[in-house]
Order: structure tokens, then sequence, then C-alpha cells
């Protein structure tokens, strides 16, 4: 039992603090070149920026294009990749940016290992940026920025994001339909009004036209008794006054029917005005969103096109200067750039030695792991066999002692047989 919960101990042990294995994908990014920041707002002042662009909007937002009659602009492909970038705040000094390698860790993980190195010193200022794509993965769930020695300095939730725009998706749906609903209430409460109101106009004019008809015959039958003693000449008079009360009695009763009707179609034009009104005060809104869009849009053509008149003017002048010093800075340059190249090949140096002692450390690693992965199944075959060894022990004692019960058995059967 012991051995047993030994084994048992040594296999959870082993369990417990066995790495994962990490599967790794490498992934091809593209350089998109020619695009500038329009603002350093949004570069970290000390450190090196890491940027993730989520659709057109933001990035005509945040950059530019250097666009000279020589070089090609590709524009960024936001349904099939991941759009990121690296910025630097604007020194003195020769900046290089990139983007090392990219790969996917474990299907889940989208790892940019990105590069900062810096060079001599300019007499001009430079705004360093570097803008890539990256195939997008339906599996990736976050975006890893980390820096040239793989530490990680920046996780973006893909999905924490997604969930975010589609809750403010809804939330502006559900507004929309909320005013809808509200513009269709407020709709159907004004015709219930004016269908209440024309209503209530007919019923009046109605009341009134009994009430006058009522008066009316009263009075006829008032001077019709009155007037019983009279000669049978007035009797005609009486009766055409009658008919002419009965006339205008109809005709009053007419009126107030008319003055109804007219009145129920007054509300109801008035109500389709209101319909008509706020229909043209949402178009009219929309109009006013759309021509704010435009003037944005416009706004941030010409803010480019000047970006690259200016551009376009800071070249010739650089151009023009270069010309002037050129005889005279020509071995200068030459130093600079043979120094350059060789600083730039101690960093390659630097960094493949530190590439090459990550990847004996990582190949030590594994075999250290290798060795005690076969110690530790090496140890367990061993306690597998003596258990067996022990349990082929106990069958042969439990056999030999049903061997000796069978024949003590068989003994006394013999000694009573004797007996008897």
């Amino acid at each position: 039992m012991k051995k047993l919960l030994l084994i048992a101990g040594i296999t959870f042990s082993l369990n417990a603090f066995a790495q994962p294995e990490v599967i790794i994908k490498r992934v091809e990014f593209k350089e998109l070149q020619n695009y500038f920041l329009k603002s350093q707002d949004v570069v970290n002042k000390k450190d090196l920026t890491y940027i993730w662009i989520e659709d057109q909007a933001q990035f005509d937002e945040l950059f530019g294009m250097a666009k000279t009659m020589n070089n090609t602009i590709v524009s960024p492909d936001f349904d099939n990749n991941y759009i990121v970038a690296l910025a630097a705040p604007e020194t003195r000094m020769e900046t290089y940016l990139a983007i090392k390698r990219t790969e996917i860790e474990n299907e889940k993980d989208l790892k940019i290992h990105c590069i900062k190195m810096e060079g001599s010193k300019n007499d001009y200022f430079t705004k360093p940026v570097f803008v890539a794509s990256i195939p997008k993965d339906k599996f990736v769930k976050n975006l890893v920025f980390c820096d040239e020695l793989g530490k990680e300095q920046k996780r973006i939730n893909l999905v924490k994001v997604e969930k975010g725009k589609q809750k403010i998706a809804e939330k502006l749906t559900k507004e929309q339909q909320e005013a809808a609903d509200k513009a269709a209430r407020e709709e159907k409460l004004a015709a219930e009004k004016a269908e209440k109101e024309a209503r209530i106009a007919a019923e009046k004019a109605e009341k009134e036209a009994r009430i006058a008809e009522a008066k009316a015959a009263k009075e006829a039958k008032l001077a019709a008794e009155r007037e019983a003693a009279e000669k049978a000449a007035k009797e005609e008079e009486e009766r055409m006054a009658k008919e002419a009360a009965r006339k205008k009695a109809e005709r009053k009763a007419k009126q107030a029917e008319y003055e109804a009707a007219e009145k129920a179609r007054i509300a109801e034009e008035k109500a389709a005005e209101e319909r008509y009104a706020a229909e043209e005060a949402a178009r009219k809104k929309a109009k006013e969103e759309e021509e704010i869009r435009k003037a944005a849009r416009q706004k941030a053509i010409d803010a480019q096109v000047e970006a690259e008149v200016k551009a376009e003017m800071e070249r010739k002048r650089q151009e023009k200067a270069r010309l002037q010093k050129e005889k005279e800075e020509r071995e200068a340059a030459i130093k600079a750039e043979e120094e350059r190249e060789y600083k730039l090949q101690l960093a390659r140096e630097e960094r493949e030695e530190k590439l090459r002692i990550a990847r004996e450390e990582r190949e030590a690693k594994k075999e250290k792991e290798r060795i005690a992965r076969e110690e530790a199944e090496r140890k367990a075959q061993e306690e597998a066999e003596e258990q067996e060894r022990e349990q082929r022990e106990i069958e042969k004692a439990k056999a030999k002692k049903l061997r000796e019960e069978k024949r003590q058995q068989r003994r006394e059967e013999r000694e009573r047989e004797e007996e008897e």
C-alpha cells in the first residue's frame, strides 16, 4: 500500500511540474511604407509606443501619406489583416524601428517581436514610425507586443474589444429603435387626439342641430296655437314660415356637420404636417451629419495635401543644401556610413549571439527535461515491476494456503470415515 501511494505521489508531482508544450506558428508580415504620424500626442515621450489600428477611419486620423511622384503607397486592408504600428518620440538620433518576427503561440496569442536601434546624431529632427500589416487568423484572441528580448510590453484582448464594439452597436441600434418607437407613439397619439377632437366636434354639431330643430319645432307649435284663431290666409304664411325654419335648421345642421368635418380634416393635415416636419428634421440632421463627415474628410485630405507639399518643399530645401555641401561632406558621409554599418554589424552580431545563447539554453533545458522524464519513467517502471513481484508472491501464498486447507480438509474427512 505504501509503495502504491509513493507511485501515485511521484506521478502527481511529475504532472504538476511538467510544462505544457508551446506550439509556435510563424506568420509573415508586410511593411506599409511612406506613412507618417500626423500628431505626436499618441506617442510615449520616453519609450517605444505600440499601436493597433482597428479601422480605416482611425488609420486616416492617425497617419498621413508621404506621396511623391516616384513612390507607390499601399493602402491597408482591414478585412484580411491586422494593422499595427511602432512609433518613437521626435529625436535627432538616427533611429531604426522594425518588426523582427511575428508568430502565433498556442493558436491564440499573436506575438509581435519589435526592434528599436539608434545610431549617430543628426543635425535635424525625425519622427520614427513603422507600419505593418499581419494576416488575420480566426483563432487569435490576443495581440501581444514584445521587445527584442521577447518580454511582453503590451497585450490587447481582441475578444474584449469585439464585445465592446458589439455592445456599442447594440446600444446604438436600441437607441435608434427607441427613437423610432417614440416617434411612432407620438404620431399615433397625435392621430388619436385629432380623431377624438373631430368626433367631439361632430357630436357637438349634431347636438346643436337637434336643439335648434327642437327649438324651431316648439316655436312653430306655439305660433300655430297662437295663430289658430287667425284667418286662413295667415295659415299659409305660418306654413311657409315653418318650412323656412325647418330648412334653416337643416342648413344649420349641415353647416355644423361640414365645420366638424373641416376641423377633422384640418387636424389630420396638421398631424401629417407634424409627421412631415419630424421626417424633414431627421433628414436635415442626417444631411448635416453627412456634411460634417464630408468636411472632416475634406479637412483630412487638405491636411494630407499640405503635408505632402511641405514634405516636398522640405525635400527640395534639403536637396539644395546637400548639393551645396556635397563636395565638402562626401568624405565625412562615407566615414559616417562606415561607422553606421560597423555599429549595425555589431548590433546584428550581438543579436545573433543572444539568439544563439537563448537557443542553447532552450536546448539544454529540453535535454534536462528529457533526462528527468526518462528517469521518472524508469523509476515508475521499477516500482511497477516491484509491485507486480509482490502481487505474485501474495498470490503464491494464497494458493499455498488454499492447498493446505484442502489437504487438512481431506485428512479430517478420512479421520471421520475411519472413526465410523
